[in-house]
């Protein structure tokens, strides 16, 4: 059956091929969800999606065979002095599933699409070895503004991630950035053997 319309989740769009972000999805974005031919889903909310918190998300996922991979967040609160909810921690945990083909195609959200979401690919950005005015460009397009605990988080980002090379996407490091990441400037970059 072909629905009557495709209605993508708010704020939706596409990081990179294969690589979707946006708001928590609601029943009137499963189809459109389906074209995408998602097989993992990141939830960077407070509550994980099970059949007790939330029946129809998790039997969409089930139906389809799509991976929910939930890392809790907190409420970030609002206004200028906002929190920041993700940490270090989770984000280095959460990038894998962003830049490896085992996962693909990977669908980000959290409760709206804003915050939350847009520090983790903040995250992917500064692996990618982008300029922050690039990196904070990008993050308005999704939050009403930036706040110096967000600025900070980003500029910050450091720590280890594991890549395997064979397995990586082709759209991680191009250009010139791919002859230097051994030296990555914020990120310990580690060889993932395969097993």
């Amino acid at each position: 059956m072909i629905p009557d319309s495709y209605i993508p989740p708010l704020r939706f769009n596409q990081v990179q091929p294969n690589l979707y972000r946006g708001a928590y999805p609601r029943e009137p974005n499963f189809a459109f969800l389906e074209t995408l031919q998602i097989r993992t889903i990141i939830a960077l909310t407070p509550n994980p999606i099970t059949m007790e918190t939330d029946p129809i998300y998790y039997q969409f996922c089930k139906s389809n065979n799509i991976n929910i991979v939930h890392f809790e967040v907190g409420k970030s609160g609002k206004g200028k002095k906002r929190g920041v909810p993700l940490d270090y921690e989770l984000a280095l945990m959460a990038l894998p599933y962003l830049i490896h083909y085992q996962y693909q195609s990977v669908y980000i959200h959290c409760l709206n699409g804003g915050q939350v979401t847009s520090l983790l690919v903040a995250c992917l950005r500064k692996l990618q070895l982008w300029s922050a005015i690039s990196i904070f460009n990008e993050f308005i397009n999704f939050t009403t503004n930036i706040t110096v605990n967000d600025r900070n988080f980003v500029e910050s980002f450091t720590g280890e991630i594991e890549v395997d090379e064979e397995d990586k996407v082709d759209w991680l490091w191009v250009g010139v950035s791919k002859h230097i990441i051994k030296n990555h400037p914020k990120l310990h970059i580690i060889d993932k053997k395969p097993i």
